[in-house]
């Protein structure tokens, strides 16, 4: 983890960084929210890399991350990551990316014909 908290970095197929901190993890998986994504990480960061991406309509700045899995418990199928989308001004004046994971989850979806 480095100094700003962040568990890992990864970089999705559109060449945009996005990392998740410890905090954010922590947050996924307590047990009042997502407890079953905590032996999934290595399933996020993939989804984050490879998933297929969806602009939220009702907030430009929300990417959903989805991709499929087949050994996913419980009937589930699909990951679910919520990327938050913006930027920061560094200590130099620089505008740097700041796309961080918000949330992640696991979900049945139907195949679509």
């Amino acid at each position: 983890m480095d100094l700003q908290g962040r568990r890992w970095t990864v970089q999705d197929q559109f060449g945009n960084l996005v990392y998740l901190t410890e905090e954010r993890w922590q947050h996924i998986i307590d047990a009042e929210n997502h407890p079953e994504v905590e032996d999934y990480e290595k399933y996020v960061q993939a989804t984050v890399r490879h998933g297929q991406r969806r602009q939220e309509p009702l907030n430009p700045r929300k990417y959903r991350y989805v991709r499929m899995f087949a050994d996913l418990p419980d009937g589930m199928n699909h990951v679910v990551v919520i990327v938050m989308f913006g930027s920061q001004v560094d200590s130099a004046g620089r505008i740097q990316a700041n796309n961080y994971v918000a949330t992640a989850f696991l979900k049945h979806l139907l195949a679509k014909e």
